[in-house]
């Protein structure tokens, strides 16, 4: 099958059904039956868009993380050439136990398709690798996570592939707490860029959703005897580390993580003179559904590049 990507499944009599994906195809739900597969059925169904060229493919890519194991991450190099590097996006996945998979993903081909190198992060702790590899980020949530998209950035680098001074990393909820950990950590990122990130550790103990209640005792550690953690890596308490720009998105509707724990960080960044910007939605929870808010976060993130890097775009929209 065409497809790298399969979840899912369902097996009725000789029938399979799943949910199916692969880097240049959107997920589809597929059946089949086992007695009957007509050659190259799904190769054509799932090919035969005229801007697959278009796309810039996944690329497995393994580097030495946290404590020199050995690390996932997907690359996605620009789509087009020029003389000049491209600028570095570093994404840190949410979850945080979740895990990028590769599967095809407009927003990463929206910045590809301008000029822009883009890894999607399977830190240490993503599902998919195995059990040690999941275990990596036990009691360690804030420390490795950013330590591998630290030492993916200098991999990069170290392999001339990038433009060392335009690297940005950004996360959505539990990825812009790995994105705001990792900016203080470093001179290597230029920017952060968050989508209702976590920044009280404290505040996601209390009011996290049911489903996660108890998570962070794995995450961090029993909170009676694991205080000084919590306290150490929330965002909110190493404001005064950061002196990088940041950009912040944030739905009204969140019911995870309070919108005004991003309005109140970004009050205290301009306080102490760092740029920082923030947009809320009003309509958006945790997790941006409407296409229009979509659209409206990436070109307000694309201005922030043009203010950061006085930076324009090399090719005309393709998307």
């Amino acid at each position: 099958l065409p497809f790298n990507c399969l979840r899912d499944l369902y097996v009725s009599s000789n029938r399979l059904i799943c949910l199916a994906s692969n880097d240049i195809s959107h997920e589809q739900l597929i059946e089949i039956d086992i007695d009957h597969i007509p050659d190259n059925y799904f190769i054509s169904k799932t090919l035969k868009s005229k801007k697959i060229n278009l796309y810039s493919k996944a690329e497995t890519y393994w580097f030495k993380g946290y404590g020199m194991k050995n690390t996932h991450a997907w690359i996605y190099k620009p789509n087009y050439s020029n003389k000049n590097k491209p600028p570095l996006m570093i994404k840190a996945h949410s979850g945080p136990t979740s895990l990028f998979d590769g599967s095809l993903n407009l927003e990463v081909q929206y910045w590809t398709s301008r000029g822009w190198l883009v890894a999607e992060v399977n830190y240490g702790g993503s599902s998919g690798f195995g059990r040690k590899y999941r275990e990596r980020l036990n009691n360690l949530w804030g420390v490795v996570d950013s330590a591998d998209c630290i030492a993916l950035a200098k991999r990069l680098i170290d392999e001339n592939l990038i433009d060392p001074l335009r690297i940005v990393i950004l996360g959505n909820s539990a990825g812009g707490f790995t994105a705001l950990n990792a900016i203080h950590q470093t001179n290597i990122f230029k920017a952060a860029i968050c989508k209702y990130p976590v920044i009280d550790l404290n505040d996601m103990r209390l009011n996290t959703h049911r489903f996660e209640r108890n998570y962070l005792n794995s995450l961090i550690g029993n909170f009676a005897s694991n205080q000084k953690k919590y306290f150490e890596r929330s965002p909110k308490n190493n404001l005064h580390k950061i002196n990088k720009p940041i950009l912040l998105f944030h739905g009204k509707n969140d019911s995870v993580v309070d919108y005004r724990k991003s309005v109140d960080f970004n009050k205290k960044l301009l306080e102490q003179n760092v740029h920082s910007e923030i947009f809320l939605f009003d309509d958006e929870g945790h997790g941006f559904k409407n296409i229009q808010n979509k659209q409206e976060v990436l070109k307000k993130t694309e201005k922030f590049f043009e203010y950061l890097f006085s930076f324009k775009n090399e090719r005309e929209e393709i998307l």
